[in-house]
């Protein structure tokens, strides 16, 4: 994949809106990646945003009443939260967060996007570049300073200082092999809070964590509601005592 440094979540029903903000950054030297135009034919949607978030510096999240409204948006941001990447909300109305979005955004500073449309994505651009670029050592981050999750504490965009990115090691023996029983309970019941998107990240956190323990862990990280987390997590964990012992 391309590097980038910005990933646009945004709804469908945005792309002009989207596309704007795209050209913009791309004006400023800041590298974007857009599902409606770097996802390549044949390739599968829900590991290419995966993989883009992944290889993310920040993400741009356009909040409107579409983008509020779609489960995919939620979960894009809880990804993103999972990978310590930061958010920068852009405003495309004046509405109000509501439900698991209110975590995300009650208390970030965003940038609206009108009156003046111009002025606020050079705002924009300003902002991300300050943080993006921002020096800042490893141990002056505290990881819940970091935005992105819908979850937790979340602060002001231009608060946040650039994280370095956690190393992905893949490990010799997965914890859990492929198509086994216990792999595939597990998918099943993390799928019931994100979908089928859970499939490939049960996988992959089989592939690199060190213990079931944090395998579960891991993937608890991608439930946003705290209460289904903590549900995921206990359910894991016992369909899993067996194979510890």
């Amino acid at each position: 994949m391309a590097k980038h440094d910005i990933f646009i979540c945004f709804s469908s029903k945005d792309e002009g809106s989207a596309r704007k903000v795209v050209a913009l950054l791309e004006q400023r030297n800041l590298k974007c990646w857009i599902s409606l135009r770097d996802v390549r034919a044949g390739e599968n949607y829900q590991e290419a945003i995966v993989h883009a978030l992944e290889a993310t510096r920040g993400i741009v999240f356009l909040f409107s009443t579409f983008s509020s409204q779609s489960n995919e948006i939620k979960k894009e941001l809880s990804l993103g939260g999972s990978f310590q990447v930061p958010v920068f909300p852009l405003r495309l109305e004046p509405i109000v967060p509501t439900g698991a979005l209110r975590y995300e955004l009650a208390t970030r500073q965003w940038i609206d996007i009108f009156p003046d449309t111009e002025a606020a994505l050079d705002k924009l651009a300003e902002t991300i570049n300050e943080v993006l670029n921002r020096p800042v050592a490893a141990d002056e981050v505290e990881p819940d300073r970091i935005g992105g999750g819908l979850s937790g504490t979340v602060v002001p965009a231009e608060t946040i200082p650039p994280l370095p990115k956690r190393s992905i090691k893949t490990i010799d023996q997965p914890v859990l092999e492929a198509n086994s029983p216990d792999l595939e309970a597990v998918r099943i019941m993390l799928a019931r809070y994100i979908g089928p998107i859970a499939k490939m990240l049960v996988q992959k956190a089989s592939t690199e964590a060190p213990s079931l323990d944090n395998f579960c862990e891991r993937l608890a990280e991608y439930v946003s509601a705290p209460a289904d987390r903590a549900s995921f997590l206990k359910a894991a964990r016992e369909r899993l005592s067996s194979v510890k012992s």
